[in-house]
């Protein structure tokens, strides 16, 4: 063990001498790696011209601009599919289709102010009695059923958000329940034809929903409309009952409160588009000179994207408004990293053994869509990736605290790392995980070792606020030197980083009801009907199970899973001990797999 010890001493001692002590310059177009440079980058990447770098618009098309145009002044090699591109398209957005219409149990026409389709709405026509349905919660372990002793098939459930637990939210047995996208769910099952969705007096403004993007084929089959309370609430009076005394009476006795109104059919139409974008990853490469390493690759990428105006996806924001997300740190800085590191490189080419891909994904936070489409394509299999380095959040280092995520992906990166340290002395947190909410995931389901460096969280994370000003431009040229050695590291050692899986942590999962877990890795970026999976987790019950990435998981037990939405809601149908089938298609064979959810 010590001989081993030394021989890896003896090995890193002389190339983190020769390439760990860079300076911090302070120029414009300076091959080191500068505070200076590192805030011009982020300045304009994180400024209002570009709107909050949404995929698709606009100022996504000007943050590709200038990451190119500074790749051909530093003159880095195209390595796209078109120049420096790989184009890719994504669902971004939904919105209001042409037809979308509600007439009420009198013949009343709602006007389009009072009422909106709720984004897991299926597009369609409903119509028939209408039914209050309490919270629409069929919860058996609670002994709790709005369902019980009314018959909804082929009628419109009234529902009211949340549950009867919810004004308490420190001891809510019904969390678990109270997704909306569960109670509707429930209501399908037991046959409504439509939903209406109201906010109950008890809890909550009378205000609709907003529209936004949860992803790609969540609906629940049927039409599913939010109406204002303020519209309902007189068909309640004029049927002897007082909306607001029966919440309270349900919310105090936990006792079902489901009636059927006896005044005329409700008619609705939901017309919901899917809005497609146009994006791209960004690529770019150094050849090694090595005649023989030179054909490994390592990978250093960061994602461009961030949340435009917040009203899509992903924002913080606690005002119900549009606001430019500049996303300075989430991830500017990272882009910016990226930038002045192939600057860097290209400075030392000479030196280089290995060859470098930089690469900036876009889609990130959608749910890792730019990368998962690399690692999927052609473009992937073209190049001989030995490990990939992911700069995500590197802006805003703080007390010397730095997070480095995959350190347990390969047995060189802990010892690597803390010999490194000791030059660096950072307060650092290691997370051995190779799955993470950053694009190193996508690789590391690929059998590449990764490492993810991340300067932690912060109060403007996926808020307006991350802007600019809050950067802390030296200390992320301190990060920067540092991935540097590791990359350099890389580069010259005789054989690439050994990969290895990571068993992960097993952790209960309270916080979103489910007792049991699977250990799959949803593919974000599929359209297939079912749950396609990129991956598993070592030792989880899918892996057991003999699931593979690639498999789309089409049923769970009884249950159909036609998107990740119906695999989370058939999962919390489980508990530890249970025993099922999972039924999958693995390329054009579909197979049926054995899972034991562990005790």
């Amino acid at each position: 063990m010590n001989k081993i010890k030394n021989y890896f001493l003896l090995l890193i001692l002389p190339l983190f001498f020769c390439f760990t002590f860079l300076p911090f310059g302070t120029g414009g177009d300076d091959p080191e790696i500068t505070a200076r440079e590192i805030s011009a980058h982020i300045k304009y990447l994180a400024s209002d011209e570009l709107g909050g770098r949404f995929p698709g618009t606009k100022g996504d098309s000007l943050t590709e601009q200038y990451i190119i145009k500074k790749l051909k002044s530093y003159g880095i090699k195209p390595a796209g599919e078109i120049g420096f591109r790989q184009p890719f398209s994504f669902t971004s957005e939904i919105k209001l289709g042409e037809k979308n219409n509600l007439m009420l149990m009198d013949g009343k026409n709602i006007s389009s102010g009072d009422f909106t389709p709720v984004y897991l709405s299926s597009n369609g026509s409903a119509n028939g009695n209408a039914v209050f349905v309490g919270y629409g919660i069929n919860a058996p372990d609670l002994n709790y059923n709005d369902y019980a002793g009314i018959d909804i098939k082929g009628k419109i459930a009234i529902m009211m958000d949340f549950s009867p637990g919810y004004n308490n939210p420190h001891d809510n047995p019904f969390g678990k329940y109270e997704r909306l996208r569960v109670k509707c769910k429930a209501a399908a099952e037991q046959g409504a034809a439509g939903i209406i969705v109201i906010k109950g007096p008890e809890t909550g403004d009378d205000e609709l929903y907003r529209l936004r993007m949860y992803g790609h084929g969540d609906n629940v089959g049927i039409p599913v409309i939010n109406v204002r309370r303020s519209i309902i609430e007189p068909y309640f009076t004029t049927a002897g009952r007082n909306l607001q005394e029966t919440q309270k009476n349900i919310d105090s006795t936990k006792i079902p409160s489901s009636f059927e109104f006896n005044s005329g059919a409700v008619e609705l139409t939901t017309n919901l588009v899917e809005i497609q974008s146009n994006t791209s990853n960004i690529l770019g490469f150094i050849e090694g000179k090595d005649p023989v390493l030179k054909n490994e690759v390592i990978v250093i990428g960061a994602h461009m994207d961030h949340l435009g105006d917040g009203m899509k996806y992903g924002s913080l924001y606690d005002k119900h408004e549009p606001a430019i997300h500049n996303g300075a740190d989430d991830n500017a800085s990272g882009s910016a990293g990226v930038l002045e590191l192939a600057e860097y490189y290209k400075s030392v080419e000479s030196d280089l053994k290995r060859s470098i891909m930089f690469m900036w994904f876009s889609g990130e936070e959608a749910g890792l869509l730019g990368s998962a489409y690399f690692t999927k394509s052609d473009l992937f299999k073209k190049y001989n990736i030995v490990s990939m380095v992911n700069l995500d959040m590197i802006g805003r280092l703080t007390d010397n605290k730095l997070t480095i995520g995959g350190t347990g992906t390969s047995s060189v990166w802990t010892q690597l790392l803390d010999s490194l340290n000791k030059t660096y002395s950072f307060t650092a947190a290691y997370d051995k995980s190779g799955i993470g909410p950053s694009d190193h995931s996508s690789f590391y389901l690929k059998d590449i070792p990764v490492l993810f460096f991340f300067t932690n969280l912060h109060k403007d994370y996926h808020r307006p606020s991350d802007d600019w000003q809050l950067i802390n431009a030296d200390g992320e040229v301190k990060v920067l030197h540092m991935v540097v050695s590791v990359v350099n590291y890389v580069d010259n050692i005789s054989s690439k980083p050994d990969f290895i899986k990571v068993k992960e942590d097993k952790k209960e999962s309270s916080n979103t009801g489910f007792r049991v877990t699977m250990g799959v890795i949803p593919d974000y970026s599929s359209t297939k009907e079912g749950l396609e999976i990129t991956g598993v987790k070592s030792g989880g019950a899918a892996e057991k199970a003999g699931l593979q990435g690639g498999d789309v998981i089409i049923k769970l037990g009884e249950y159909e899973v036609k998107n990740i939405y119906d695999y989370t809601d058939a999962l919390g149908r489980f508990k530890p001990g249970d025993e099922t089938v999972v039924i999958i298609k693995r390329g054009t064979e579909e197979m049926t797999l054995k899972v034991v959810f562990a005790k």
